[in-house]
């Protein structure tokens, strides 16, 4: 990567190459380590918009960007512990349905791997309109057709994100493509003899019955096809996990099918499966880790119910939870239908929440199942019910899921022998489609949804869970098998709004007698937990016809439900002597009562304004629904207290060309009743920085926070495309009386790159850069084609033109030798023609533009003579936020004087010229993500002036980077009137601990585990943390305790260690075998400390003694031959055990190590002082430095080359 290209890309740079930051990481359950540094994440949107994750001091960070790095227009939300980013061009379609919110999940698609270093691409599910054709957009691929959903697996390629956008937003919507709905292609995962006789198998084998003849599929990691429970029992196997063999090298898909039909040979025939007669149909949709995209489910689907024409298929793997219409829940409904196979599935291991039964166990044909142990208690992973959207009763049953023994996979990390025992739903379902099979031989002539009702209104009940938690009860096979009468396995109703008149719902539940005999039946309601009266039956006593069928209905008294909320019951069916024949669960759900909201938009005239509107409500943890209104829009919504603002532009302040964007805020809205919502933008006030000294805007986001109470806190975090409006407004809003609400805004304020005349012109992506300096120049107007003039040395104005590209313009420009090319736009705002171009068609002189009205003014003036005025790197920044609280203020701008702000003096002293970039992330305590950092190119040796706002509700993160190396220091607020000084990449750089940071975790222990999270090798005396992600600076650490090595590794190193007081040392060595890098070639630390048991609880910092250094140097880092070098030494933030430090060394070499020179210190303040004396023959010094305190903990520190002299 050429340095130009670093510099002007800015952040994608940074998340591809060099920022060195951690990763977000979601713990497992119970984890007490944090995540270790890695590099950060980048992942691409479909729209081409490009997310780059890290952390920052423990919170994760958002920066969104386009393809070339300039900031994107962009949304970022925050819902529970999810982070959201919705680019502007999106919104329409999400609006519309058209769009999976999940493609805008950042926090999903890095935990699915989607991110731009693990995948090529997003992968993606789109289901086509009728008759529309079906192709795959431009800059994707299609992988497979799913003929279940009507539609195709897709991958939109990262590298071609912008041209797959605009292929499908081509036209109409979706006209091109005939794309009707696109969906994340997610990832499912696997959800993990006594318990054949829990369910009552062995009495069904004793009547001969073993499920033979019985197809089975088995969806899952594939089989270890050579165990010997599987001898003659796998009729086929197929793979759909590309470049992977059905050989199962995870376990779980042995373990699940051996429980369906293993023989049991391995054990003498004591572990066979439920239904070891049964003929195996495996196919691999999981991968050897555990994981699978929905597509390859889907086609696994299709191949067992179509294909290999599977009786019952069983998937003992989900996703998240749904309300049953995602592709994976809508093919089990299709295949159901179409083909009469069983899909058996697993209700996943999100217990004991409700409402968190995964898909595809949310299809409405689904036999879901959930996990008991050996007494029937449900297991606490269990996931409960009702599903979520509409509580829809979910689980189906309950089967044996808890310590289940059955066959391990030879190659399987796990356990050994032939036989391992897991837990989880995975473990339970099997046995239910095993069961299938028993009841499937037993009726041969059955559907799948008969062998469900079977198994499910056949149960053993466990009257102490309700329906949602475990649905009938536990699965009996035998008396499913044994058993003449069944009855539906549920009825439900999800009633919406209105409402009957009478208040009333039926629901039917039917009986089926397959005996010889009529059979008359008591009915009953089980009533407990819901409000008495809400369901009653149409009938006490049926009578079911032998060979025929009965129907009774139970009906929902609608006045007695809350709304919004699930409830469940069962129906008993006995006969006249008391004994259970069948039951039924039931349920019932009540939409909340809906009103009309009126949705309208002014613009400042009084006429329709259109634009996005967020609508929250603030009552509920919900996401929010976005809108798009053209002036009016009805929608229905809930009674309840909304918060809603209105995205739109509007004229701006540059001429009827230029745009500016108005945030029409209403914090506070109670709907009760049909009413209007009107964003009127009338009253908008201007929300700018007005800056001590010309500045000009490099980056502006809107913040705006709203919770109710301390609950449901929604962040809604817009990113504006600051090139593209010249002004930004709000509407003045009254004070919230419910809950909090904040409106916030960020600037990052340059002086401005280039001046033409009285215009602040827009210098183009990828332009080169006008030298420093102030210049007049002639002028020379081309029209479109400067090919036509004589532009040798002249700026040459050229009109935007469809017939001449901007990229042709420039091109015969720089032939003919002109100065600049300054370019007029003819439509709305200022124009940047190579935004969204690679590097490579970057002109080849500076270029600028001018907007529309810009353009007029400067043709009606025709100056010969043109003024330019050129800053390629500023000399000053404003890093500037503001926060209103409650309200947004008559006057939301920002005048800050230069007494106001606090001042930073930075410097930076890479050893070598070129680019880098000045980074800087807002902290705000509002905000649970940090989200955009400024970036702005400044020369790599190089002083420039930062003002920041100055205020004890924000703290500043700054970091700063060159193509090789990423320093980042500690976040900081700043007093008023205060000045700082802070140099990057000052010299003596080496391994440097800080307390939780972007880049670090500091060394701890929890227990009997001490850790290290991957030290920064790479700090300077400034004093920033450093890391170089190359290949070419590796960093080890290992733990030793005394002198017995205990681990070793590259980045994350763990140990178990015992729980007595011993001592450690914590060794870490770096080399940097880099181009033009003459500093720090290696370093070796060691700290010497003792430890003993920790809190398991809490993270302990280890008393790890910290070197800092501080001499000055020149610009390419070499120091004065006798100059001053000061040591300090002190231990990290929180640190445990520690002792005053009492004692430093000092040694330096100057032939590279062959020999040493003690060197005296002196106590200078809380540190030492020594002196150089460097011979004339010297180019570099190493130092050797040593440091103890008085409990014992001590540093040693080696840095071959720490620094040159001059």
């Amino acid at each position: 990567m050429s340095l130009s290209s670093f510099c002007r890309r800015g952040l994608t740079a940074l998340g591809a190459a060099v920022l060195a930051l951690a990763a977000v990481s979601v713990p497992q359950a119970g984890a007490a380590t944090p995540a270790a540094s890695t590099p950060p994440r980048t992942v691409t949107l479909i729209t081409g918009d490009k997310v780059t994750v890290t952390t920052v001091e423990g919170r994760p960070t958002a920066t969104v960007s386009k393809p070339n790095g300039t900031p994107a227009g962009a949304h970022i939300m925050t819902v529970g512990n999810d982070l959201y980013v919705y680019p502007d061009a999106a919104l329409p379609y999400l609006a519309s349905g058209v769009l999976d919110e999940r493609l805008f999940n950042v926090t999903e698609l890095l935990s699915d791997g989607y991110d731009d270093a693990h995948s090529d691409g997003t992968p993606l599910i789109v289901s086509y309109a009728q008759g529309r054709k079906q192709a795959a957009p431009a800059g994707a691929r299609q992988t497979r057709a799913l003929t279940s959903i009507k539609g195709a697996a897709l991958t939109a390629d990262h590298d071609e994100a912008a041209a797959f956008w605009t292929s499908f937003t081509g036209g109409n919507t979706a006209a091109r493509t005939g794309i009707a709905k696109i969906w994340l292609d997610g990832k499912a995962k696997a959800t993990l003899s006594d318990t054949t006789t829990q369910i009552g198998a062995p009495e069904v084998w004793q009547g001969g019955n073993t499920g033979q003849g019985v197809d089975v599929a088995v969806l899952d990691t594939g089989i270890d096809a050579a165990h010997p429970d599987f001898g003659g029992r796998i009729v086929a196997s197929q793979s759909f996990v590309p470049g992977q063999d059905v050989t199962d090298r995870n376990g779980h898909g042995t373990h699940v099918a051996s429980t369906i039909a293993g023989t049991g040979a391995a054990s003498g025939g004591k572990e066979q499966g439920v239904a070891p007669g049964a003929g195996l149909h495996i196919g691999k949709v999981l991968n050897d880790d555990g994981s699978g995209q929905d597509s390859w489910i889907l086609a696994g689907m299709e191949w067992a119910a179509r294909d290999q024409r599977a009786k019952v298929i069983s998937m003992s793997l989900g996703s998240g939870p749904t309300d049953g219409t995602d592709p994976m829940s809508q093919a089990v409904n299709t295949l159901s239908a179409e083909t009469g196979a069983l899909f058996v599935i697993a209700a996943g291991n999100s217990g004991p929440d409700p409402y968190s039964v995964s898909a595809p166990g949310a299809a409405d044909a689904a036999l879901t199942v959930g996990a008991v142990d050996s007494a029937d208690r449900l297991a606490s992973f269990s996931s409960r019910g009702p599903r979520l959207g509409d509580s829809a009763v979910k689980p189906d049953l309950t089967a044996p899921g808890v310590g289940v023994l059955a066959a391990r996979s030879q190659y399987s990390p796990e356990g050994e022998g032939p036989y391992v025992a897991m837990n989880g739903t995975s473990m339970a379902t099997p046995h239910v489609a095993g069961a299938a099979a028993l009841l499937a031989n037993a009726h041969p002539d059955w559907t799948g949804q008969q062998l469900k009702d079977a198994l499910v209104s056949t149960t053993k009940t466990t009257q102490q869970y309700s329906p949602f938690a475990a649905g009938t009860g536990r699965l009996d096979v035998a008396t499913a098998v044994r058993s003449t009468l069944y009855a539906s396995g549920s009825a439900f109703a999800a009633v919406k709004w209105p409402y009957p008149a009478s208040g009333l719902v039926q629901k039917d539940v039917t009986y089926t007698n397959n005996g010889a005999e009529p059979v008359t039946l008591n009915l009953s309601l089980k009533n407990q937990g819901i409000p008495a009266g809400l369901f009653t039956l149409t009938t006490p006593h049926l009578t079911v016809p032998a060979h025929g069928t009965a129907t009774a209905g139970v009906v929902s008294h609608l006045d007695l439900a809350v709304d919004d909320a699930g409830y469940s019951s069962m129906i008993t069916a006995t006969d006249g002597n008391g004994a259970v024949l069948a039951h039924t669960s039931i349920g019932v759900s009540k939409q909340s009562q809906r009103v009309k909201l009126s949705l309208r938009a002014k613009d400042p005239h009084g006429a329709a304004l259109s634009g996005v509107v967020v609508l929250k409500d603030i009552k509920r943890d919900v996401v929010p629904e976005v809108y798009v209104v053209d002036g009016s829009l009805d929608v229905d919504v809930r009674p309840s207290t909304y918060a809603g603002w209105m995205y739109a532009d509007v004229p701006g302040l540059d001429g009827p060309h230029s745009l500016g964007r108005a945030v029409i805020s209403q914090p506070e809205v109670d709907v009760t009743q049909d009413q209007t919502l009107t964003f009127d933008a009338a009253g908008l006030r201007k929300v700018a920085a007005v800056t001590p000294r010309p500045s000009d805007n490099t980056y502006l986001r809107v913040d705006q926070y709203r919770s109710y109470g301390d609950l449901h806190r929604f962040v809604d975090v817009y990113q504006l495309e600051w090139w593209i409006y010249d002004s930004l407004w709000a509407t003045p809003t009254r004070k919230v009386t419910e809950g909090s609400y904040t409106f916030a805004t960020r600037w990052r304020q340059v002086q401005p790159a280039l001046t033409v005349g009285s215009f602040d012109s827009v210098v183009q992506s990828w332009s080169p850069k006008v030298p420093e300096g102030v210049g007049t120049y002639p002028v020379v107007y081309v029209g479109s084609d400067p090919a036509t003039y004589d532009v040798r040395g002249k700026i040459a104005v050229a009109q935007r033109n469809d017939a001449v590209p901007p990229t042709a313009q420039a091109a015969a420009a720089a032939k003919g030798g002109a100065k600049l090319l300054l370019i007029l736009n003819d439509g709305y705002g200022p124009l940047d023609a190579w935004a969204d171009l690679p590097q490579e068609e970057a002109p080849a002189l500076p270029v600028a533009s001018l907007n529309t009205d810009q353009g007029k003014q400067l043709l009606a003036i025709s100056p010969k003579l043109l003024p330019l005025v050129s800053h390629p790197y500023p000399d000053y920044i404003y890093d500037l936020v503001q926060h209103h609280d409650g309200a947004v203020p008559k006057d939301p701008g920002y005048r800050p004087g230069t007494r106001d702000l606090a001042r930073i003096d930075e410097s930076f002293r890479d050893t070598k010229p070129g680019d880098a970039l000045d980074i800087r992330f807002d902290l705000s305590a509002d905000l649970t993500w940090a989200v955009g950092a400024a970036t702005t190119p400044v020369p790599a040796q190089s002083d420039h002036t930062v003002w920041v706002t100055a205020s004890p509700k924000v703290k500043w993160l700054s970091m700063a980077a060159v193509p090789d190396l990423t320093q980042q220091g500690s976040s900081l607020s700043y007093r008023a009137g205060s000045t700082t000084k802070e140099t990057w990449f000052a010299g003596i750089q080496r391994p440097r601990l800080l307390g939780d940071s972007a880049l670090s975790t500091p060394p701890s222990r929890v227990g009997d585990i001490m850790s290290v999270f991957g030290v920064p090798g790479f700090a300077d005396s400034g004093p920033h943390q450093g890391i170089v992600y190359d290949v070419g600076a590796p960093v080890t650490s290992a733990f030793y305790q005394g002198d017995t090595l205990i681990g070793e590794g590259p980045d994350i190193l763990s140990v178990e260690v015992a729980p007595e007081p011993l001592p450690y040392r914590l060794v870490v060595d770096t080399k940097r075998d880099l181009p033009n890098r003459p500093y720090s070639p290696s370093t070796h630390t060691e700290w010497g400390f003792t430890s003993g048991q920790a809190d398991y609880a809490n993270l302990e910092t280890l008393p790890l003694l910290q070197l800092d250094y501080s001499i000055a140097t020149d610009l390419s880092g070499r120091a004065k031959r006798h100059a001053d070098l000061a040591v300090t030494a002190s231990h990290l933030p929180g640190a445990v055990d520690t002792g005053k430090v009492s004692t430093a060394t000092l040694e330096l070499s100057y032939d590279d190590g062959a020999t040493w020179r003690s060197i005296g210190l002196q106590r200078s303040g809380a540190g030492w002082r020594g002196k150089l004396d460097a011979p004339a023959s010297a180019d570099y010094v190493s130092m050797r430095v040593t440091a103890r305190d008085d409990a014992g903990n001590s540093v040693s520190q080696t840095i071959q080359r720490a620094f040159g002299v001059r």
